[in-house]
């Protein structure tokens, strides 16, 4: 290459390795960008089906007493039964408060979720604002709010005291001014032992609490139908034969959808999902590239558990 060839293209080789390195620098930046957003827009997605199905509790006791008493013309339709015990309709079965906390609970990962996605989409995280601003006095408050529970029929509420608390404040340490990164990093490591505990919380209580009322009712509600028909069909029309079947095939798929527990197993597989975002945040730079794969095939496997295990939850919704 002569002289006159070399001062003709030094600039350009310059200019494009400044593009270059300008390139390779902003995806270093951002190689967060694509896999938390959709870590965030999936969580939401997560919680909206858990908080139907957490919000339809009691409607589904009540629901259920009521087929109990529709299939038997001598029962009535009371708020007290005959042993003085309340019925679904007297009182509900779960606590409207324990509920809502169980959902802010859910809320409040939502908002971790969204943190990290501001984090990974922003250049100016010291311009957020702060936490306490962010959270309002319902989340912000919410590990007193399971502190109150305790003394009530609630037995698992003091589980969460501890956890909520500290999420809490891993949310406030996320508006400090850090690099990218670092801040990410971070995050997940401060936020990681308490979101999984919350999630695991979640989800054991779904399992031993509310999936054990489910089970029972749906298995209730079937056995009545069945021995309705079973009793009625010799004077049922056809067409009358046929709503009854129809019934009885809907408290079916409820039944079975019921012993699966799906939705602990679409909290599992958020978990699951969660859990190899924090492997990516904690691996070296060398390691990134094969730990964020490894963190977009857990967001796909929980992308299509969303889409089966929030048809099973429908099932489970009244």
């Amino acid at each position: 290459m002569d002289r006159t060839t070399a001062r003709f293209l030094a600039p350009r080789l310059v200019a494009l390795a400044t593009i270059l390195v300008s390139i390779s620098s902003g995806c270093a930046v951002n190689r967060y960008q694509a896999p938390v957003s959709t870590f965030r827009d999936k969580t939401h997605q997560t919680i909206g089906v858990l908080s139907d199905f957490y919000s339809s509790r009691n409607t589904y006791e009540i629901d259920a007493y009521l087929q109990t008493v529709a299939a038997d013309s001598k029962l009535e339709v009371l708020e007290t039964d005959s042993r003085g015990n309340p019925t679904p309709l007297g009182r509900p079965v779960f606590s409207p408060p324990s509920i809502k906390a169980r959902m802010d609970a859910l809320n409040l990962i939502g908002i971790y979720a969204g943190r990290l996605y501001d984090l990974a989409n922003t250049n100016a995280p010291s311009g957020f604002q702060s936490a306490a601003t962010t959270l309002g006095d319902n989340l912000g408050n919410l590990d007193k709010t399971f502190q109150k529970l305790q003394g009530t029929s609630d037995p698992t509420a003091n589980k969460y005291v501890g956890p909520i608390s500290s999420i809490i404040g891993t949310i406030g340490k996320l508006y400090l001014e850090h690099a990218r990164d670092q801040l990410i990093k971070t995050a997940v490591a401060e936020g990681a032992p308490q979101v999984d505990a919350i999630l695991s919380q979640l989800r054991d209580d779904m399992d031993n609490v509310f999936s054990k009322e489910v089970v029972s009712g749906a298995k209730e509600k079937l056995a009545t139908l069945v021995n309705v028909y079973n009793l009625d069909r010799g004077k049922l029309s056809f067409e009358q034969r046929r709503a009854r079947l129809t019934e009885i095939k809907a408290a079916a798929g409820e039944a079975s959808a019921s012993v699966g527990s799906a939705p602990a197993n679409l909290v599992s597989s958020m978990m699951d999902a969660h859990k190899a975002l924090v492997r990516a945040a904690n691996s070296s730079d060398k390691d990134k590239p094969a730990s964020l794969a490894a963190f977009n095939a857990a967001l796909e496997a929980w992308t299509t558990q969303i889409q089966t295990l929030a048809g099973q939850v429908k099932l489970l919704l009244h």
